[in-house]
């Protein structure tokens, strides 16, 4: 059983993640209104304030592991977080007994070295589920195979192409294989997956710096993977979901690009696409809406 880790709320990361949970019968909670997670400031709250950061992980996954589930993270600026925190105590004597003493200061009985036992991540435990997947798809993005086409009639003949773009902070997200399956699934969806030097790279976290510069780079990036003659973006972190798709217009000007729309889906959408309910990924969120999905009943 796993405790949806939601910091977002109503986004698109939300909304397709617990959709696709509900359709592959993956068991899974949320906090009831008595409870809620503790902000941690991201990745400031890393570098500017690094004890309440640690402890508000160490909190989160403390609910999860109380009711003896698994802290599910939906996406990956929240995983790298609590992948982050837990190395960190690991390694770092002095923060570790910082941690402990807090904790007991609370009245909290908690063994931290068990906390890695109650974290995962919405990517890396979908090959559990592969056999449920398999018998849930209904289309495929390949022009190939024998499904019927969730996607419009005015498409390439190739079938489609995806280039994924990881956060700032992936190093944190991939030390136990998490993304190993990813181009498995992709091939079961019939979409050639590309992973290019680019894909590792994010300046979301310069938005709070210097914001034309964030733009810029991360204009840089996007049209990195336009030119690669893709379909759409397919992203794993919410900050890089905000950039490319919310502040698209903005990344297009700073990088003195000609104009050139691209949608951004995540993962739980791609698998929604091809099971026949794209309705219930939450596009009508997005500002760059993927023009080659049916949903709504009817090609956006």
């Amino acid at each position: 059983m796993y405790l949806l880790y939601d910091c977002l709320k109503d986004s698109p990361f939300s909304i397709a993640t617990q959709n696709v949970l509900t359709h592959l019968q993956i068991p899974y909670t949320i906090l009831d209104n008595q409870k809620s997670f503790k902000a941690h400031g991201g990745y400031f709250g890393r570098i500017g304030a690094l004890e309440p950061f640690l402890f508000a992980n160490v909190y989160n996954i403390m609910l999860a592991s109380f009711e003896g589930k698994k802290l599910l993270a939906i996406e990956e600026d929240s995983y790298a977080n609590l992948v982050f925190t837990l190395d960190l105590l690991r390694n770092n004597q002095s923060l570790r007994a910082f941690i402990i003493a807090e904790l007991q200061h609370q009245n909290i009985m908690l063994d931290i070295d068990m906390l890695q036992n109650h974290i995962a991540y919405f990517p890396a435990i979908l090959i559990d589920y592969i056999d449920i997947l398999k018998q849930s798809i209904k289309h495929s993005f390949s022009k190939t195979t024998n499904y019927m086409p969730a996607i419009s009639p005015n498409t390439a003949s190739s079938g489609f192409s995806t280039c994924a773009f990881y956060g700032g902070r992936h190093a944190d997200c991939n030390m136990r294989n998490e993304y190993k399956h990813i181009p498995q699934l992709c091939k079961l969806l019939g979409l050639q997956y590309l992973e290019t030097p680019i894909s590792l790279q994010s300046y979301t976290h310069l938005a709070a710096i210097d914001i034309e510069k964030a733009y810029a780079k991360s204009g840089e990036l996007l049209y990195g993977g336009i030119d690669l003659g893709v379909d759409f973006l397919c992203v794993f972190a919410h900050s890089t979901f905000d950039i490319f798709d919310n502040k698209q217009v903005l990344c297009t000007k700073y990088c003195k690009r000609d104009t050139i729309s691209i949608p951004t889906l995540n993962m739980a959408q791609i698998l929604l696409t091809c099971f026949d309910k794209a309705d219930e990924a939450g596009f009508a969120l997005h500002k760059i809406n993927p023009y080659f999905v049916r949903h709504n009943n009817k090609a956006s």
